[in-house]
């Protein structure tokens, strides 16, 4: 007998969430104080987790909670795993991966197409099969030297607001700004109760309104005093949110920001689109990094496939040679597209391309081109007739990019 003979997977009960979340903790090293409140608040629910017991007790932890995610302006159903940690005695024993495999199963029992996390280390989690779908640049800098290279009259204005009675407004703009984007997660209430109405929440919120009196774009954040001594300016923004329904409220936004004086240091997490590389005077002052983002994984390939818009109309077979966890996504398949509908059925006909299912998490997202993953190992393009067809048809409109952690 294995030792996963011996260990029980299933969801917790109620009663024992508290150890389950003393686990988890512990594993990423948070000494917080889990108290009551805290575990009442928490919004990962008994039946969203799938946890290993041995003789009766948790030894390792997962959860997932049930994501509705954009996919280059279409919404999906997604697991999004989170809260995954295995006891230190008992790594490297096959947990994660049965408890992955379990979630993959039941995800795909209930027709969700994708799996989604945040990885900590990527290493663990392409095993499994997930390929990355997004990533942006986290920037720090000065707003005293970033202005705009040219000048645009201000139409409507900013005003900053009180956060608690501006949710509402808040959560009808972040709708219409998510509407066409890449990766970006419908919020649930409960987002909102913990992210803006939390009696701990610190957010500022600012709202621009257009010139009709129309509000049109939002900035949130954290206004603090920067922990170095220095003469001068030494206050410090983090930004949590900054959501545009046009360049008329981005620059005022911006320039909102830019109007605190005492500022000397504005942290923001940027889409490695987002116009401001564009339309800065002086765009290295932004000193971006570049840092990977969400992970994707084809729970269900041809569910996925045909559930994302593509720019143009389109015929192409696709061949997914193996896949571990998830064998019945292994096969050939003909994509059918008018560009706004598609459909995906198995084929015998020759496949186009062949990619393993790590690349096609990233190939579907639009973070990278199939001749890209092609010269990584990721793929292999089996018509080089089409290469330059192939690559647009999985090009996306925004590139893929997701602020909300989980």
């Amino acid at each position: 007998m294995s030792f996963l003979d011996e260990v029980e997977f299933r969801p917790i009960k109620t009663s024992e969430r508290r150890e389950f979340f003393n686990l988890e903790r512990y594993v990423f090293a948070d000494e917080r104080k889990l108290t009551e409140e805290d575990e009442a608040a928490d919004p990962l629910r008994p039946e969203m987790t799938t946890v290993a017991f041995h003789k009766g007790r948790i030894i390792a932890t997962s959860g997932g909670f049930p994501f509705r995610l954009k996919l280059n302006g279409n919404t999906i159903r997604a697991d999004g795993v989170t809260s995954v940690g295995t006891d230190p005695q008992y790594r490297r024993r096959g947990l994660v991966r049965r408890m992955i495999s379990i979630r993959f199963e039941q995800a795909y029992e209930n027709n969700v197409s994708a799996s989604i996390l945040w990885a900590t280390l990527g290493a663990i989690y392409q095993r499994f099969g997930y390929g990355l779908a997004s990533s942006a640049y986290k920037c720090k800098f000065d707003p005293r030297f970033c202005e705009f290279q040219f000048d645009e009259p201000e139409v409507g204005f900013c005003v900053r607001t009180d956060r608690n009675s501006s949710v509402p407004i808040l959560k009808d703009l972040h709708e219409q700004y998510i509407a066409d984007t890449n990766l970006q997660i419908h919020r649930h209430d409960v987002f909102w109760q913990r992210a803006y109405l939390d009696k701990k929440c610190k957010l500022h919120v600012a709202i621009h309104y257009d010139e009709k009196g129309r509000p049109d774009g939002f900035v949130s954040y954290r206004l603090s005093e920067s922990r170095e001594k220095i003469p001068g300016p030494n206050q410090k923004i983090s930004i949590r949110d900054f959501f545009a329904l046009n360049r008329a409220a981005y620059r005022s936004l911006w320039n909102y920001i830019r109007s605190h004086d005492l500022v000397i240091s504005v942290e923001m997490w940027m889409p490695t689109d987002d116009p401001a590389f564009l339309m800065l005077l002086e765009p290295r002052q932004l000193q971006a990094e570049w840092a990977e983002g969400l992970w994707l994984r084809a729970v269900d390939v041809k569910k996925l496939a045909g559930s994302r818009p593509y720019p143009n109309k389109a015929k192409v077979a696709f061949a997914i040679p193996e896949d571990r966890e998830c064998p019945w996504n292994v096969g050939t398949y003909l994509l059918d597209t008018d560009g706004i509908s598609s459909t995906v059925t198995t084929t015998n006909q020759s496949a186009d391309f062949r990619i393993d299912i790590n690349g096609f998490g990233t190939l579907l997202s639009g973070h990278n081109t199939l001749s890209e993953l092609e010269a990584c190992g990721r793929a292999a393009i089996l018509n080089r007739d089409r290469e330059h067809e192939l690559n647009s048809t999985f090009a996306t409109k925004h590139r893929p990019f997701c602020n909300d952690g989980f």
